[in-house]
């Protein structure tokens, strides 16, 4: 071989080792999931548990307790997926964010809680309830629920700002009715038998006609740009999670032990009572499209700017076939 013919030969190969490389050095080694502390948490908990890989990337996970941080790093491009109450989801996605939803896995965790022996929304007529934070998903949802049922004198208090504040207020008997949100209602009922969950805020309360449920509640979403790059891996995930959430509801003995395991729940005993407060279930977003958008067109008529001033474009839901 002349010195012409092996440069001839050498040089593309080199070129295209090269141009692989790259290819390699620009490809994801891991996915990335943000995840809210609470039911959202808990129905990825197979997933955690069993599969650290997908598509040989290994799969990492961000719990956080605050939805704010998981809406900084989405902002920042650090995550490949998240979990977002529907309505922040859809207030960022207005706003910019380009994260589209795929499903709704968590289909309402919020609770009315009551020592008094009551059992109907007309329950509630002249009685104080405490929600936290004036305006949030609670609030609006209940308000909803007693305009639709015409319920009358009903005092809605805001004092207690968190989850864990009306959970402890009802404890020390300070307030006696509060909506309060999983994990804490299974906690409750664990620690005062005489708790008991009154009514949950729910799709069969807030629609007058087909009684469907359409509380959703929450989104998996996927980030625009890897949606784009990686359709596969996606895919891969959605099937992944699918298995997680039936899980959760045909394996609840295994799930609440591994809800312990993970740090979910203080113990099997409340991780039992937890599960089927939890309502997961997922259900890709294309199929509940209707569902969706009734859900939402209840904060736009509240008030507009808590989905960011307007119902989101079709484009929002991204569609996956498994």
């Amino acid at each position: 071989m002349n010195k012409k013919s092996f440069v001839n030969i050498i040089l593309p190969a080199i070129l295209l080792l090269s141009l692989l490389a790259s290819c390699n050095l620009n490809e994801k080694s891991n996915i990335v999931i943000g995840v809210l502390d609470g039911p959202s948490a808990v129905s990825f908990v197979q997933m955690m548990d069993q599969m650290p890989y997908i598509d040989g990337k290994k799969v990492e996970y961000v719990v956080e307790s605050d939805p704010q941080k998981i809406l900084d790093l989405m902002k920042h491009k650090k995550l490949d997926f998240a979990i977002l109450p529907t309505v922040t989801a859809v207030n960022a996605y207005n706003k910019g964010i380009k994260y589209r939803m795929v499903a709704c896995p968590v289909w309402g965790t919020f609770y009315v809680v009551t020592r008094k022996p009551y059992g109907k929304w007309r329950d509630l007529e002249g009685e104080t309830v405490s929600v936290a934070g004036k305006g949030g998903t609670a609030d609006v949802l209940l308000q909803n629920i007693i305009r639709r049922n015409r319920i009358n004198n009903v005092n809605i208090d805001y004092t207690y700002g968190a989850n864990n504040d009306l959970a402890q207020a009802l404890l020390l008997g300070k307030t006696d009715i509060a909506v309060v949100s999983e994990p804490l209602v299974s906690v409750l009922l664990a620690q005062d038998r005489k708790f008991r969950v009154m009514k949950r805020l729910d799709g069969n309360d807030i629609s007058h006609e087909d009684k469907k449920n359409y509380y959703v509640q929450t989104a998996f979403l996927v980030n625009d740009a890897f949606s784009n790059k990686y359709p596969y891996m996606v895919r891969d995930v959605c099937m992944a999670y699918t298995s997680s959430c039936n899980y959760i509801s045909e394996q609840p003995l295994q799930a609440a032990e591994l809800m312990v395991k993970h740090h979910f729940s203080p113990n099997a005993q409340v991780a039992q009572i937890s599960i089927p407060l939890c309502d997961i279930k997922y259900v890709a977003a294309f199929a509940i499209e209707k569902e969706l958008f009734d859900y939402l067109s209840i904060f736009y008529r509240y008030n507009p700017e808590s989905i960011g001033g307007k119902l989101p474009s079709e484009n929002f839901i991204y569609q996956t076939y498994l």
